[in-house]
């Protein structure tokens, strides 16, 4: 069955129908960046993602949400995938750590590849900023309770 499309489609369309061509990475990058964990596949006996390589350029195939794993094709007979989710920060600097880019959603039409520089570029503006820490806004008189369900929901 189709999937609908969520949020995050919806942004990387988005990007992707801008005007500004140079700036299509950093759209999805922010997009990407807004999520509260990646979900990685993790590949042989060992809980890490391995990174492929693609045309000379070693990329990690990341997936916006839990769903998007589901959607890969399994040959017969084969097992189903590990999935690794970790919090955007720490998947982040993981990645920029191992010089990989990123292969968003490959199991989803409109695979998007972002490249290592592209990937270390944003990663170093963002931290720059405060990274997650610095994403969201402050509603002034909040209970205690509205407090803890924005902060759960990373809004």
């Amino acid at each position: 069955m189709a999937r609908l499309p969520d949020r995050f489609d919806l942004w990387v369309r988005r990007a992707r129908a801008s005007q500004d061509t140079a700036r299509q990475a950093d759209y999805i990058l922010g997009a990407l960046a807004g999520l509260k964990e990646w979900y990685f596949v993790a590949v042989g006996k060992e809980d890490i993602p391995v990174p492929g390589e693609i045309e000379g350029a070693h990329y990690v195939m990341v997936f916006s949400d839990h769903g998007r794993i589901e959607e890969i094709p399994l040959a017969p007979g084969s097992y189903p995938f590990r999935v690794i989710s970790t919090p955007t920060a720490a998947a982040m600097a993981w990645c920029v750590e191992r010089r990989t880019g990123l292969m968003l959603n490959p199991a989803a039409q409109g695979t998007v590849l972002i490249p290592f520089d592209q990937l270390e570029t944003f990663h170093a503006e963002w931290s720059q900023r405060g990274g997650r820490q610095a994403a969201g806004f402050w509603i002034p008189n909040m209970t205690t309770e509205e407090e803890d369900f924005w902060q759960e929901h990373g809004y």
